[in-house]
């Protein structure tokens, strides 16, 4: 008895792996030139997007250096807290402005990668600026 429950658990197993096995094996879709045109349009916007980073991280190192320097070189309290407000003002802005144009720039790509047929998803990435982290929005394609 015990050996055909098994023999069957196995027959059952061998027919589930055969009948499982083309759903794995489907093909992939093939790449139109629409398709390899908004991919490479993806690209760009995200090496775009990354190059503003870059740039903003540097402005701020600056300004941070800046702001380091002329705290430091402060005697009195009062002095430390304007240029505190002062760079925490200026950084904030920075990094509003930075969002605001890379947000830009990824809509123009969702937009232009939906056109050529392309599921886009935004994925927010941190970007560590000198004294805090930011969330910026570069595209990750999910499929076409």
């Amino acid at each position: 008895m015990f050996k055909k429950s098994l023999v069957a658990v196995m027959l059952f197993v061998l027919l589930a792996v055969m009948a499982g096995t083309p759903v794995f094996a489907a093909g992939e879709a093939t790449m139109s030139p629409e398709i390899a045109q908004g991919l490479t349009e993806i690209e760009n916007v995200n090496a775009e997007i990354y190059a503003e980073i870059a740039k903003a991280q540097l402005e701020a190192q600056n300004m941070y250096d800046q702001y380091r320097d002329e705290y430091y070189a402060a005697k009195d309290a009062g002095t430390k807290a304007a240029l505190t407000a002062k760079y925490d003002e200026e950084v904030t802005a920075l990094i509003h402005e930075l969002d605001m144009k890379t947000r830009e720039m990824t809509r123009i790509g969702v937009e232009n990668a939906t056109a050529a047929g392309i599921t886009v998803e935004i994925e927010w990435v941190p970007v560590q600026f000198p004294d805090r982290v930011a969330l910026i929005d570069p595209m990750v394609v999910i499929g076409w």
